[in-house]
């Protein structure tokens, strides 16, 4: 080892005499930081929630924390996997928030999931390659990078992520068409990617468009009003919202299917579990308005 890295390294050191191996603090807090936040995106990208990224670090922080307990005594399986399960809910809780429940829990559950896949994924390679400085105990793993591996890998993780961000700006920039089935009755219209709309069904946890009565006239005109149009459609309830003009009850209801597809690209329609809800503001200037994560 290189005096340089001696001295970096100068009180981040804790031996661990039964394996007769030096763990580096530094090294194993800044390794599992990055890979829980990797973790936490994937979450997020498979569930379609947007995550913030203060709140997405703070939750890797609380994941990286945690793997100082590789230094302690091995425990038994049934212990290290109700700790991980605990921890797995406490980061999802720190980057999504607790509500809906329902949706924290599948959140949890797949995090616990991928977070397991990508240790073992790891544990197998090692087996292969047999590297020098790779530990893994209490579900927690150990890898004796150096200092410029892990300034270089966060550098491209962060251009990645940068150029992914920008990729996915160009996209929900793109127009739209939301094509719905009510009832026998096949409405398309011009569709708004907002991330400023980050509505869900807080029961299913589903992501909530927002159409405008005028655009939904051809099936509300068989109603009184829009409220009594949801009510005869499967999953109604009243969803509040809340806008620059206030907070609001709007119309919830469950289509018989949805499919949004790109302007220019109407053949390549693709399925979407989204609910609807009909806004008589006329202050929204775009017939619906769809999450922008559900594109992404």
């Amino acid at each position: 080892m290189s005096r340089s890295r001696q001295l970096f390294h100068a009180g981040c050191a804790i031996l661990k005499p039964v394996i007769g191996m030096v763990i580096y603090l530094d090294v194993l807090l800044l390794s599992n930081l990055w890979a829980d936040y990797a973790l936490l995106h994937a979450v997020a990208a498979l569930t379609h929630v947007p995550l913030k990224r203060g709140r997405c670090l703070l939750a890797a922080m609380l994941g990286a924390v945690s793997a100082l307990v590789i230094l302690l005594p091995p425990m038994p399986a049934a212990v290290s996997l109700l700790m991980r399960l605990l921890l797995a809910l406490a980061m999802c809780a720190a980057a999504f928030g607790i509500r809906p429940l329902r949706l924290l829990l599948r959140q949890t559950v797949l995090l616990l999931s991928v977070s397991m896949g990508f240790c073992g994924a790891v544990y197998l390679l090692s087996q292969f390659w047999q590297p020098v400085g790779f530990y893994v105990q209490n579900t927690a793993v150990y890898a004796d990078v150096s200092l410029l591996t892990l300034l270089i890998g966060t550098a491209a993780a962060s251009a990645w992520s940068a150029y992914r961000a920008r990729a996915r700006i160009r996209q929900q920039s793109r127009n739209f068409r939301l094509r719905l089935q009510i009832q026998g009755i096949c409405i398309s219209l011009p569709a708004l990617a907002d991330t400023g709309n980050t509505l869900r069904d807080a029961f299913t946890g589903k992501p909530v468009a927002v159409c405008t009565a005028n655009a939904l006239s051809a099936w509300l005109r068989g109603y009184p009003d829009a409220v009594a149009a949801a009510a005869s459609c499967k999953g109604f309830r009243m969803q509040p919202v809340q806008t620059v003009t206030g907070r609001r009850l709007l119309p919830l209801f469950q289509p018989d299917s949805v499919t949004l597809c790109r302007a220019d690209a109407p053949s390549a329609a693709f399925p979407v579990d989204l609910l609807i809800a009909i806004s008589e503001d006329p202050g929204i200037t775009s017939p619906a308005i769809v999450p922008a994560y559900v594109i992404s």
